[in-house]
């Protein structure tokens, strides 16, 4: 049994129209997720905004693309890192999606966990 990929889309948010910050701030969250053991990261445009963004550029400069290999069993640890990188900015989001999505803020308040468990159970093995 040969093991897949999992795909799934990163969109970063930092609520900023500055073109040059948005692109600082997406490769200090690709160089962390360089540590993960993941298949691939790849940049990717984006398509039309959803309503009520900010900047049409800005989502398309967030936008990335990640190949996580075997059963799915980064997809928690990838979780984690997102969360603890958004924290320590203390702003944005990162919108999250494997089929359906999740947004993620540096807030974890209860609501926000329990969306995010759902959302691991719903794509776990």
């Amino acid at each position: 049994m040969g093991t897949r990929t999992i795909s799934v889309a990163l969109v970063l948010d930092t609520g900023d129209d500055d073109h040059e910050y948005v692109e600082e701030q997406l490769q200090h969250l690709i160089a962390e997720l360089s540590e993960l053991d993941l298949d691939s990261i790849d940049r990717v445009a984006q398509g039309p905004p959803p309503p009520g963004t900010r900047s049409t550029e800005a989502i398309q400069l967030g936008a990335l693309l990640l190949g996580l290999g075997g059963s799915g069993a980064l997809l928690p640890v990838l979780t984690t890192l997102v969360q603890d990188w958004l924290n320590r900015r203390r702003s944005g989001s990162i919108r999250m999606k494997i089929g359906d999505e999740i947004e993620l803020t540096g807030a974890s308040d209860a609501a926000q966990q329990r969306a995010l468990e759902e959302f691991l159970r719903r794509h776990g093995e």
